[in-house]
C-alpha cells in the first residue's frame, strides 16, 4: 500500500506537469515553431505515455497478479520499453541540439534537421524495443497458484541478455551522448571570448540544464540497472534491505517522467513568461476598457 500510494502521488504530479506543458504548446504558436521546443514536445509525449502505463504496474504490485492475458502483457511490455527509449533518445536529441545552438549560434540546426531527429528518435525507439520485448510473457509465481501471475519482459532463458542489452541501449550509450554534449559545452564556455553579461548568463543556464538532465537521468535509472544486474548475478537475497532498495529503485524510475517537465520546461526562463501569461489569461476579465480621446472631446 505504501508503494501504491507513493506511485499514485507521482502519477498525479506527473500528469499535472505534463498536461501543463501540453497546454503551453497548444496555446502558443511560437513554442511549436521553435527547433528545441519540438524535441521537448517529443520528450513530453514519451513521458506521458510512460505515466499512462503506471496504473497497470500498480495493480500488479498490489494484487500480485497480471489482470490481462498474455497478448496484453506483450503489448504492455513493448509500450513500456518503447516509451522509455523514446524519452531517453529525446533527451539525447535535446542535449545535442542545445550544444549545436550554443556552440554555433550563427549557423543553428535547421527545422528540417530537427524534424528528422524527431522522426529518428521515435523510429529508433520502436525498432530497438520490439525485439527486446518479443518474448514478454505472463508467468505464474508457482504452477499451483493460478491467482499469482506476473507480466515479465522476457522468458527466463533470455532475461540476462535483455537486461544487459537494455542497460547498454537505454542507459550507457545515451549517457555517453549526453555527457559528450555537456563536456563540449563546458569546453566552449571555457575557451569562448568575453561575451555580454546577458549572453553569458543565458549560455551558462543552458549548460546547467544539460548537466541537470544528465544528473537526473543517472540518479533515476542507474540504481534500477544495478539492482537487475545483482539479481541475475545471484547477489540478491530476500531481506528488508534488498526490499527497500527495490522500492527506492522503482520509485526513482517512475519519478523520472515527473522530473523531466520541471527541469526542461517549467523551470526554463523562456517558459516562465508563457506560463505566467497563460495563468493570468485564465483569470483576467475579458471586458476591454473603452478609450476616450480627450483631444477630440476638447475640440468639440
Amino acid at each position: 500500500m505504501v508503494f501504491a500510494c507513493t506511485c499514485g502521488v507521482i502519477l498525479g504530479i506527473g500528469f499535472c506537469g505534463n498536461l501543463l506543458v501540453f497546454s503551453l504548446f497548444a496555446k502558443y504558436n511560437t513554442l511549436r515553431r521553435n527547433r528545441l521546443d519540438l524535441l521537448l514536445l517529443s520528450l513530453t509525449l514519451a513521458d506521458f505515455l510512460t505515466l499512462l502505463l503506471i496504473p497497470f504496474t500498480l495493480h500488479s504490485a498490489v494484487s500480485y497478479t497480471w489482470p490481462l492475458g498474455d497478448t496484453a502483457c506483450k503489448v504492455y511490455q513493448f509500450f513500456l520499453a518503447f516509451s522509455l527509449a523514446a524519452s531517453t533518445y529525446s533527451l539525447c536529441a535535446v542535449s545535442l541540439t542545445r550544444a549545436m545552438i550554443i556552440t554555433n549560434p550563427y549557423n543553428p540546426p535547421t527545422m528540417d534537421l530537427v524534424v528528422l531527429m524527431f522522426v529518428l528518435v521515435w523510429a529508433s525507439a520502436f525498432f530497438i524495443s520490439l525485439p527486446l520485448r518479443i518474448f514478454a510473457t505472463k508467468e505464474r509465481l508457482n504452477p499451483g497458484l493460478d491467482n499469482f501471475s506476473f507480466c515479465l519482459p522476457t522468458i527466463q532463458e533470455h532475461h540476462y541478455e535483455v537486461v544487459l542489452s537494455q542497460f547498454m541501449l537505454y542507459y550507457f550509450v545515451p549517457m555517453l551522448v549526453i555527457g559528450f554534449n555537456y563536456i563540449r559545452l563546458a569546453c566552449f564556455l571555457h575557451k569562448s571570448p568575453v561575451m555580454s553579461v546577458a549572453s553569458t548568463r543565458n549560455t551558462r543556464r543552458a549548460s546547467v540544464m544539460v548537466f541537470l538532465a544528465a544528473g537526473t537521468f543517472s540518479v533515476c535509472w542507474l540504481p534500477g540497472y544495478i539492482l537487475e544486474l545483482c539479481v541475475y548475478m545471484g547477489l540478491y537475497h530476500n531481506g528488508h534491505s534488498w526490499e527497500m532498495f527495490y522500492f527506492i529503485c522503482t520509485v526513482l524510475q517512475y519519478l523520472h517522467p515527473c522530473v523531466n517537465p520541471v527541469v526542461y520546461v517549467l523551470l526554463s526562463k523562456r517558459y516562465r513568461h508563457s506560463r505566467g501569461a497563460w495563468l493570468f489569461s485564465c483569470n483576467q476579465n475579458k471586458v476591454q476598457p473603452q478609450v476616450v480621446s480627450i483631444t477630440m472631446e476638447t475640440a468639440k
